[in-house]
């Protein structure tokens, strides 16, 4: 089974004709949206390619990839921050790119740190010949580690549901000309390997075949294998989870950490629950969304979590939805019993530079804007949900292209899915700012 289940005690949840309470089950996710398995791109020695190519090629999917950069090889830094701001993870590939980067495991993620702004700061490492530094100063400092084949080493190239035995040792397979995976069908198979497993798969790539590849010229890799295993994964996308290797790992261990528990006093037609872990560190407050789903037979339902309204569905006698760890009291309430209502506003206003040109499939990433030195996203993910990012404590509204408001709610987390719906055009609007973006 794809989840971490927790069975929770009987609670009063409703009153119905028979005028009985009845049994509840929580669950957590073994892989975001209930995914069967999960793919990390990784890419390494910050190549102009990884900016000029590989960021848009991901844009036009909605996925997210790792980006690990050498500091003293002069990265693109302003477009790496790019990268960052639509929701990829940039990581630290070391200092100096020697033998062994053993010295600079603390230096090189405070390099990056004042260089790129990201939610979650510097939290994965890949090293330089796929030589392990100092592990104790590796584990200070990230919450993973990548190495290279995990064959190599005498382990498996994929990893399962809870990641590697090692968090300082996470196997990523080799890409390209020297590497074991070549063609779209390489990438593809491993990803229906993982889905079979409830695995993790996690690729490493450096450059690209016929493009400016800087000093990552090792092993370059057909950029249309990429294309092609992005392609088939958002047409799997119910299957498989594609994100940056930071972000799995958080959501690992905050799975494995996090217990979802039903509170008592829930009023008639409310379910209360609160969801917590106590694995915060001084490297991450593992804050990642995880995905829930709780058992019900109303056919409607509102989610909030603290002053936030979540996004969730409702299919097959249960409502889904992502809520953050430690982030308040969640309330499932049946939406049947309430008035419906819908407001009806004029959109704000947005200037052309604010307004994203659509690509062919719909997903896209728009242009940030920074709000009390936080960079501000939104973009279309691969599965047709909006999601924004960094937008904590700001209020958000999303119209339709009538002006309706369709969804208001309040940022938690670093990412959040605020609305997914009918094809077409929608502003979306954080805090003081707005965006036009495409459901397609």
């Amino acid at each position: 089974m794809n989840y971490k289940k927790i069975s929770i005690a009987s609670v009063a949840v409703g009153m119905f004709a028979a005028g009985a309470a009845f049994a509840q089950n929580a669950e957590i996710a073994t892989w975001s949206g209930f995914r069967k398995g999960a793919a990390s791109f990784t890419f390494d020695d910050g190549a102009p390619s990884h900016v000029t190519d590989a960021g848009p090629m991901f844009k036009k999917y909605g996925y997210k990839a790792t980006f690990n950069v050498v500091v003293n090889w002069n990265p693109n830094w302003s477009g790496f921050q790019g990268l960052a701001d639509e929701g990829h993870e940039i990581a630290s590939h070391s200092n100096s790119h020697g033998n062994n980067m053993s010295g600079e495991e603390a230096s090189s993620k405070k390099s990056i740190e004042n260089h790129i702004t990201q939610k979650y700061g510097i939290i994965t490492v890949a090293y330089p010949n796929c030589n392990v530094p100092n592990e104790s100063a590796v584990k200070q400092n990230y919450i993973v580690g990548r190495i290279c084949n995990g064959s190599w080493k005498g382990m498996n190239d994929e990893m399962g549901k809870d990641g590697p035995s090692n968090w300082a040792q996470t196997p990523a397979t080799m890409t390209g000309a020297e590497g074991q995976l070549k063609s779209t069908n390489d990438f593809t198979g491993r990803m229906q390997k993982v889905i079979q497993s409830n695995g993790w798969a996690a690729f490493l790539t450096h450059g690209f075949q016929g493009k400016n590849n800087g000093n990552a010229n090792y092993s370059p890799t057909d950029i249309n294998a990429i294309d092609g295993a992005l392609k088939w994964a958002q047409q799997n996308d119910k299957d498989i989870w594609v994100a940056p290797m930071g972000h799995v790992a958080m959501y690992i261990k905050e799975r494995n950490a996090s217990k979802i528990e039903s509170k008592d006093g829930g009023a008639a037609n409310t379910m209360s629950f609160e969801l917590k872990h106590n694995i915060a560190d001084n490297i991450s407050k593992y804050d990642y969304p995880l995905s829930i789903k709780v058992k019900t037979n109303w056919t409607k339902v509102e989610v909030t979590q603290g002053e936030a309204k979540l996004e969730s569905k409702v299919d097959g006698g249960y409502v889904y939805f992502d809520a953050v760890p430690n982030a308040g009291t969640i309330i499932v309430k049946n939406a049947n019993t309430a008035a419906e209502s819908s407001s009806s506003a004029e959109p704000p206003q947005s200037s052309s530079s604010e307004v994203a040109s659509s690509s062919s499939n719909g997903t896209i990433a728009l242009p940030m804007q920074s709000l009390d030195g936080r960079h501000l996203a939104a973009y279309v993910d691969a599965s047709g949900y909006i999601t924004v990012q960094n937008a904590q404590g700001l209020n958000i509204t999303v119209f339709n292209s009538l002006g309706n408001v369709v969804r208001t709610t309040k940022g938690i987390g670093m990412l959040q899915k605020v609305y997914t719906g009918a094809k077409g055009m929608y502003v979306v609007k954080i805090g003081n700012r707005a965006w036009t973006l495409n459901i397609k």
